[in-house]
């Protein structure tokens, strides 16, 4: 680019003064060569450098003609969209205007091509521009040349690119090269280009001009500038005014530059102002005569300039409309023009108080808000003596309990006594130096400017800010202001200079305030300390209570928080008021509070217990919930691949292997389950050794190695490793069919048993996702540790870790994951005593109570010591992603229930519980004996009515028949809970589209194309059609209506359990309220019964899972059209990848699921020893014969004894309790709305579902750890909790399962267990264990009954 040498360069300075320095680098960078991408980052005062850019480069000013240089000035927010911006640029470049001559058309006009459809035809349309010649200036006078012209486009607020316009960054960063013309591209910003810059190198590096922000005396010429250059001959501009414009430049920088310190808003407001404020010196002028010359250089056209008193009165009476004409100009809402005809000053008025002696009250109603807050100090400095600022005023003070000194004892009437005190209100100001002021200022900022001040990430600790805002020289200038209006005296020489200066305030100031403070009470900090009050002139800066002097507390009134505005106003609520200037003041902010934030997102009366008020973010940029800013990263940058090869090839993978092995083990005693961490943690190597090692090549367009291994990637891998990891339920109902009750039927059932009640889940979750995904409030405590994992692996960095120092999270997780690792070692296969430590059974091994209490398998073991992180978080997962108020829901509903409750029934021998033991997940008969279903059953599989009355009736220890009784109550308390706290949540979210919600994360997801319902709609009817196929044509015993209802119950729950679930992490489960319902309609049907709590129970675990992998998709962005085929893909594959192995065994392991099959494939999970289920999965001996036969036989007529029927009885009351319970909780909540009764949850009722086989040992050691980390590390330490507890919990987790996949590979699978013999069997690894019969149930009974003898109800009773 070569600019014309005849511009003279240097009539800019004085236009832009401190821009002397920018203008020479700019012009001599661009003079010497054309600079294809150039990037200015201007902090301060963008719009000022871009006039100054459009100075030099645009031809409309007459002695800066740069002729053969095109040039485009645009703004990044008004070009939103990417065909606003092209045509912008081209009409600018080509110097058209679009006009209603020619139609509004754009360049090159109506018979042009367009040239905004793509990228591509903008290119072309520079390259038609870089085509046409410019008949610029020849080397000989009056010669021309044609040359091509320089291009030069300048696009201002160029952050906003990365929000509107990602994708078009990098091509307007490589212009020059894509169009091949001579064009420069300038992006202006206050950012850096680390901010915006595009990921992988994608932009070249820019040449970079960073602007130094100009100093006060700059500002201040800048604008003062703006009269200079008037050029007009209105008297109002008279050159003559020029002393006394400049004295009001600086008046209004001193007042508005707090606020708002873009030069030009400065210009606009003093321009507003000045001929209102110049009114009363032209009106002492005299207007001028038409004959006289209005010439202003004429000498006799002087005007007088006031005094220095005139000038300080007439500053001080125009105070007042700065910060009015702030108020309404920085916002825009009126002109210039009309607020000026608006605010016109009254002369007469004027007159007045120009002449009022200075001394008189003063109204501090419309001073800066940073005067108010220094007369406010000042005012306390004056009137409490020094030594009680500490008390009064020190940080943290109010966090300490303060005492009041005892008085002395009263004197004797009659006694000499000292000189009564007299109130210093009465002795006038105290004097106070410079630095106790500063000291009072920076407590009253510190606490009531919080959410007033900008957004600074280098000021992270507290109070950090406020030394920085008192080291600015702005406060000095306010102090000095106050002293010229006489609002605070200095009482020490200004020359003098030892010491410190000494003020001290006015006496009109303190009557002033005084008069204010007697209408004025706030809340004091405690019942110890002084009553605050705050003048009503000075309410907008106090947000909470301001200490005052002791002496005005015995004459203060008692009335209530309220106050007269005027004479001719009713009275009304002080925090009202505080509202409404809140409000007022925030529309100048240029961001919006959290509080606000906040506020939205519980629009809907949702009271959340997870909202954290001490830890409430100061933007909307980041989540309500600390938990989420923790694990989570609130910025997206969409151009990162997602859905690449190596995505579908590894994440295919997986989807194939570990449902694979874990089909295969799952038919083994003992298997190890192959979890998500795992293939979490695999897929990171492999991602990075694929990235590395692959060429870089495409076939058929489709790219091997797209580059470094990312995110989003990772996520989605793990994602589709996750959908099918675990067996399918439904497998599960093809085992039992095949083994127990012979009926194999085909492949093509199989698959469409599997596929129906895996997708109608999937598809369930999907529709939910605007109820349980979109809203901020769904945190998802699980999916926080997943995240947090991701992050750190990938080492992101994001501001909601904070900025505490040591160890990277990086380090940290590697070292707890090796140290888990590790020490799995000890509890898990050398000293397993450590991980049941029932250390009471080791002293009195023989003692039936002790085995009860403290036992391990049959007992409630109260012992309470396990030095096993796999026993922690063996009930409910890890403590450490669970918040702290639904963990205490679960102890208390441990302790209540299984430490009174269930102790009392069984030492009572309610329901012949002394014939078994406490806790058992098994059913038994009368003959002390597992219940031994095969005696009841017929060969079809139903239930044999006179076998059962022969054998014997179903008895349940006490914890077991306690848990289905939970189970019962956190069915009904389910649904109650929904109603009274989430339907209007849940009404509002329905309302609302998926794009609303306000949290960020929402925001940044609204970016991508979202699936529309009909997809999850189509594939729900697809699905259920599978699923009538499935149970119409094969002899299945279930009907349609069965299938509809099981749907019914799911879809009713779904809802209500995912919210429970996202908010607490524990999932409500419907395994017995389906077992119930079947067991009632269709008695006697056991592949009926199992088919229908599929569909009914396994419905709604299926979408809360898949809902759970669309909160991770949330949470990490990933585009949600992209997910839902990964996910479908990866369903479908896992399903099949089941079948076919289980097909497999099944046709090639001999003996599969029998109780001696040489290999330990006995089917733990299916197989019924002496007719018993072991496990929960399938199909129980509990749940055949409690729900066909409790419910047909107790229920119906058959039952003939209430004696026989009082277990059931008793525990269908527990459907009432949970019902009544969410009740009498929500009546206590309004009685008392701030106690502990509002974190109530069904959670106390479903929280034990683990129980049996949990115990104790489970529960009471997970609670400790939870509130080790949860709350007391959590409050006392929060930046460490931020930074590390999600991190550590994946590190545990993490660390275990890879721990005990290496041991059962390496030590327990190989040579069927027997290497390490000599260790399985030492003392340690015996004492306590499940095997030993110390701790069995037999020898746990309390009652051991005779020979040849039974127990409960005489033979025909039942």
């Amino acid at each position: 680019m070569v600019l014309d040498e005849s511009i003279p360069l240097s009539q800019l300075s004085p236009e832009f003064p401190g821009y002397e320095n920018f203008i020479t680098h700019i012009t001599s960078v661009t003079s010497s060569f054309v600079v294809p991408f150039l990037y200015i980052t201007d902090r301060h005062n963008p719009r000022t450098t871009a006039l100054v850019l459009d100075r030099i480069y645009s031809n409309k000013v007459d002695t800066l003609v740069c002729p053969h240089i095109r040039f485009a000035r645009i703004n990044a927010v008004a070009c939103f969209t990417a065909r606003l911006l092209y045509d912008t640029v081209l009409n600018a470049l080509a110097g058209w205007k679009v006009t209603w001559d020619n139609g509004c058309q754009n360049w090159p006009g109506e018979d042009g091509q367009r040239y905004n459809d793509s990228i591509d035809s903008f290119l072309h349309g520079l390259r038609h521009l870089g085509n046409i010649p410019w008949e610029g200036n020849g080397k000989g006078k009056g010669k021309t040349a044609e040359e091509e012209p320089t291009m030069v486009l300048l696009i201002e607020r160029a952050e906003r690119l990365k929000d509107s316009l990602p994708d078009l960054i990098v091509p307007l960063t490589r212009l020059a090269e894509l169009s091949r013309v001579r064009i420069t591209t300038i992006l202006l910003s206050s950012v850096r280009w680390e901010d915006i810059k595009p990921p992988l190198g994608a932009s070249p590096d820019p040449y970079f001009i960073d602007i130094d922000p100009p100093s006060k005396q700059g500002k201040q010429l800048i604008v003062y500038t703006q009269l200079s250059r008037a050029g007009t001959q209105d008297r109002t501009y008279h050159l003559s005014l020029l002393p006394l414009y400049e004295q009001y430049v600086e008046h209004v920088y001193n007042v508005c530059s707090l606020y708002a310190t873009d030069i030009q808003e400065l210009q606009y407001i003093s321009a507003a102002r000045w001929p209102g404020f110049v009114k009363p010196v032209l009106r002492e002028q005299g207007e001028p005569n038409d004959k006289e010359d209005p010439d202003p250089d004429n000498p006799d056209n002087e005007l007088t300039l006031p005094a220095s008193d005139g000038r300080m009165r007439l500053l001080k009476f125009f105070t007042p409309s700065l910060t009015a004409a702030l108020d309404a100009l920085y916002p825009r809402l009126t002109n210039a023009t009309d607020w000026a005809a608006a605010n016109d000053p009254d002369i007469h008025v004027l007159e007045e108080a120009t002449q009022t002696n200075t001394e008189g009250n003063i109204s501090v109603d419309h001073l800066p808000r940073m005067s108010k807050f220094i007369l406010l100090a000042a005012f306390l400095a004056s009137t409490n003596p020094a030594k009680t600022d500490m008390r009064m005023f020190g940080r943290g003070a109010d966090k300490q309990k303060r005492r009041r000194r005892r008085s002395a004892s009263p004197k004797k009437v009659g006694a000499q006594t000292a000189v009564a005190k007299v109130s210093q209100r009465l002795l006038g100001p105290l004097v106070f130096p410079l630095d106790r002021l500063l000291a009072i200022l920076g407590s009253l900022l510190e606490e009531n400017d919080v959410e007033y001040r900008p957004h600074d990430s280098r000021f992270g600790f507290p109070g950090e800010y406020t030394d920085m805002e008192l080291g600015r020289v702005h406060i000095y200038a306010a102090i000095t202001e106050l002293t010229s209006m006489r609002a605070l005296h200095r009482t020490n020489a200004s020359d003098k200079l030892d010491g410190p200066p000494m003020y001290k305030c006015a006496r009109h100031v303190r009557i002033m305030m005084w008069e204010e403070v007697r209408s004025v009470d706030i809340w004091c900090r405690d019942e110890v300390t002084l009553i605050a009050k705050v003048p009503a002139a000075l309410s907008d800066v106090v947000q909470c209570p301001i200490l005052m002097p002791a002496e005005f507390i015995a004459e203060s009134p008692g009335f209530p928080l309220k106050r007269l505005n005027s004479a001719n106003k009713n009275s009304t609520d002080l925090e009202s008021d505080l509202t409404e200037d809140k409000q007022a003041d925030e529309n100048v902010q240029p961001l919006s509070s959290a509080s606000d934030f906040t506020s939205s997102i519980n629009s809907a009366d949702f009271d959340d217990p997870n909202i954290d008020p001490s830890h409430v973010p100061e933007f909307d940029d980041e989540s309500p919930y600390p938990e989420v800013r923790s694990a989570v990263a609130n910025t997206d940058d969409q151009s990162i691949p997602t859905t690449t090869l190596r995505t579908w090839v590894l994440g295919m993978a997986w989807a194939i292997v570990m449902p694979a092995v874990n089909q295969f083990f799952f038919f083994r005693y003992p298997s190890v389950p192959v979890t998500s961490i795992v293939a979490q943690l695999l897929s990171f190597p492999l991602g990075r050794l694929w990235a590395s090692y692959l060429p870089r090549k495409k076939i058929l367009g489709i790219s091997l190695n797209p580059g470094p291994f990312t995110i989003k990637e990772h996520v989605l891998i793990t994602i589709m490793a996750s959908v099918g990891a675990s067996s399918a339920y439904a497998t599960d109902i093809i085992a039992v069919q095949r083994v127990f009750y012979k009926q194999s039927y085909s492949f093509t059932y199989q698959w469409f048993l599997v596929m129906s009640t895996q997708l109608i889940g999937f598809s369930t979750g999907g529709i939910t996702r605007r109820f349980l995904v979109s809203p901020p409030s769904m945190i998802w405590p699980a999916t926080l540790v997943s995240c947090a994992l991701f992050n750190t692996l990938h080492s992101e960095q994001y501001a909601g870790i904070g900025r505490l120092g040591g160890i990277s999270r990086e380090r940290f997780f590697a070292y707890i994951f090796t140290g888990a690792f590790f020490w799995y070692f000890i509890p898990g296969y050398l000293f397993q005593a450590l991980s049941w430590f029932s250390w009471v059974t080791w002293i009195w091994p023989d003692n039936p109570v002790v085995a009860q209490l403290f036992g391990y398998s049959h007992g409630m073991g109260m012992s309470v010591i396990t030095f096993d992180w796999a026993q922690i978080a063996y009930a409910l997962g890890s403590p450490l992603a669970m918040p702290w108020w639904a963990s205490v829901n679960v102890i208390v509903g441990f302790v209540v229930f299984y430490w009174i409750v269930t102790p009392i029934l069984y030492f009572t021998n309610t329901w012949y519980s002394l014939y078994m033991p406490i806790s058992s997940r098994f059913s038994y008969d009368n003959n002390q004996q597992t219940y031994n279903i095969n005696r009841v059953m017929t060969s079809a599989g139903t239930l044999n009515v006179t076998a059962y009355q022969e054998y014997s009736p179903l008895f349940l220890p006490t914890a077991f028949a306690i848990s289905y009784g939970l189970s019962f109550a956190s069915i009904t308390a389910t649904i109650v809970h929904s109603f009274i706290h989430f339907r209007k949540q849940i009404w509002y979210q329905a309302r609302r589209s998926i794009g609303e919600h306000a949290d960020i994360h929402a925001r940044l997801m609204s970016r991508y194309p979202q699936v529309p319902e009909w997809w999850y709609l189509t594939l729900f009817a697809l699905m259920f059609v599978m699923g009538v196929i499935s149970i119409e044509i094969w002899p299945t015993q279930m009907p349609v209506w069965a299938f509809v209802v099981a749907l019914l119950i799911a879809f009713t729950y779904v809802i209500p359990c995912g919210m429970i679930q996202a908010i607490t992490n524990q999932q409500i489960g419907l395994n017995v309220i389906t077992e119930l319902i079947i067991g009632y309609a269709l008695p006697g049907k056991p592949v009926a019964m199992m088919l229908f709590k599929t569909f009914g129970y396994i419905t709604v675990t299926q979408a809360l899972t898949f809902t759970a992998d669309f909160k991770l998709g949330h949470y990490m962005k990933i585009p949600p059209r992209e997910m839902f085929w990964c996910q479908i893909a990866a369903a479908v594959v896992a399903g099949s990848a089941q079948l076919l192995v289980q097909a497999w065994m099944f046709s090639t392991i001999p003996n599969l699921c029998a109780p001696d099959q040489k290999d330990g494939f006995t089917c733990p999970n299916t197989e019924q020893k002496n007719g018993v289920t072991l496990t929960d999965r399938c199909d129980r001996a509990t749940t055949l014969v409690w729900c066909r036969t409790a419910i047909s036989l107790y229920v119906s007529s058959t039952c003939s004894t209430v004696e026989a029927s009082q277990t059931l009885l008793a525990l269908l009351l527990f459907f009432i309790i949970g019902a009544i319970c969410p009740v009498i909780a929500w009546l206590a909540m309004k009685r008392y709305p701030d106690s502990f009764i509002r974190y109530v949850n069904p959670v106390i009722f479903n929280g034990t579902y683990k129980i049996p086989p949990a115990s104790a040992l489970n529960y009471v050691p997970w609670a400790l750890v939870g509130f080790i980390f949860q709350y007391v590390i959590r409050r006392r330490n929060f930046l460490w909790w931020t930074k590390y507890n999600y991190v550590l919990s994946a590190a545990l987790d993490a660390g275990l399962a890879a721990s005990v996949i290496f041991v059962y590979f390496t030590l327990q699978y190989p040579a069927n267990g027997t290497i390490g013999e000599s260790v399985q069997h030492w003392w340690g690894n015996t004492v306590g264990s499940p095997l030993n019969l110390t701790d069995q149930a037999l020898d746990a009974c309390i009652i051991i009954k005779g020979t040849n003898k039974t127990f409960g109800p005489s033979a025909g009773s039942w």
